[in-house]
């Protein structure tokens, strides 16, 4: 059930752009226009899953920022954290090619979801706030990047830290510097997702294996998963390195797939009262196989359909009931 409600409170609290995408039609004839950005799509995807929701960042106050404040609203994601902005909404373009990821163009002066500055964020945040979920591109750009980078030093000893770079080159000007930042991220960040093209892009030649090898080797408790799409997902704890394979659907639309996967491996671990630090030190691989596996489904059903539109709870488990193992 959508709620009409304002939502106050969150068990994950989601940071970064929200935008619109322009989609285009099965012909490449004509576009549609919906709501966006990799945080966002996650929000949307940990509110259909039952997850109390929040989502913190800037939004414009023109006619596309409204439309994004009402899609929150419908959704049942808690807006108190968001910020008006007098800049333009960012707009994405969608290219579609067979066989390859889609690609992204992005237009806006000085857009609204990038104004986000540290006197932006509260200076303290809700008890009940379990986790924060951050990354994608609004970590590479200015000044929204450097106040993401601050909420996670500040928060990082005191809750759950979710990081997805989801890899945008054209708006990355100097990835050496981005790497090294990068590692920054990781080690602030008690879960990691990637796409297995993130990882060519920022390590070519490297191995899921050798990375995952790298960023565990700290003494913060981690759970890195990869995603590689038809291939299916990769997962890594300091005990564990495990796989799934993909779910077999008729792929309508990929666009939104990576970030429902990450909805999915949230919801599950909240769900199984596994999205804490001490839980996160002990995840057995029935705990990892299952979170991979509920992950998998959210992903496979949205590849299901045009544009991010990720599944709602009552979905995901009757799609699991019908085919329960991976």
């Amino acid at each position: 059930m959508i709620s009409q409600t304002e939502r106050s409170s969150a068990t994950v609290l989601v940071a970064g752009e929200a935008l619109i995408d322009f989609v285009p039609s099965e012909d490449g004839r004509t576009y549609r226009a919906l709501p966006g950005g990799s945080p966002f799509n996650v929000a949307v995807g940990l509110a259909r899953l039952g997850v109390a929701t929040g989502y913190l960042g800037k939004l414009s106050t023109d006619a596309l920022g409204r439309r994004l404040r009402r899609r929150l609203l419908r959704e049942g994601i808690a807006s108190v954290y968001v910020r008006d902005d007098p800049g333009p909404t960012t707009l994405a373009v969608v290219t579609k090619e067979p066989g390859v990821d889609p690609e992204y163009a992005f237009y806006g002066d000085h857009p609204a979801d990038q104004q986000l500055r540290i006197e932006d964020v509260p200076e303290t945040l809700p008890a009940d706030v379990q986790a924060l979920h951050l990354g994608s591109y609004a970590m590479a750009r200015a000044p929204v990047g450097e106040t993401l980078t601050q909420l996670m030093r500040r928060e990082a000893d005191h809750r759950v830290i979710s990081f997805d770079p989801n890899i945008r080159p054209s708006l990355i000007p100097d990835l050496d510097r981005y790497r090294e930042q990068l590692e920054e991220w990781v080690r602030l960040s008690r879960i990691v997702k990637l796409s297995i093209a993130d990882l060519e892009i920022l390590f070519p030649g490297t191995t899921t294996d050798a990375l995952a090898d790298r960023w565990l080797g700290d003494d913060r408790s981690r759970l890195i998963v990869v995603t590689q799409g038809a291939h299916g997902m990769l997962a890594f704890t300091s005990r564990h390195a495990l796989r799934i394979p993909a779910k077999t659907v008729q792929v309508v639309d990929s666009v939104g797939a990576g970030d429902a996967s990450t909805a999915g491996l949230l919801a599950w671990l909240i769900q199984h009262g596994r999205l804490t630090p001490q839980a996160l030190d002990t995840l057995s691989e029935d705990d990892v196989m299952g979170a991979l596996n509920f992950a998998s489904t959210v992903a496979a059903i949205t590849c299901t359909r045009p544009g991010a539109d990720p599944p709602r709870l009552d979905e995901v488990t009757a799609a699991m009931a019908q085919d329960p193992v991976a």
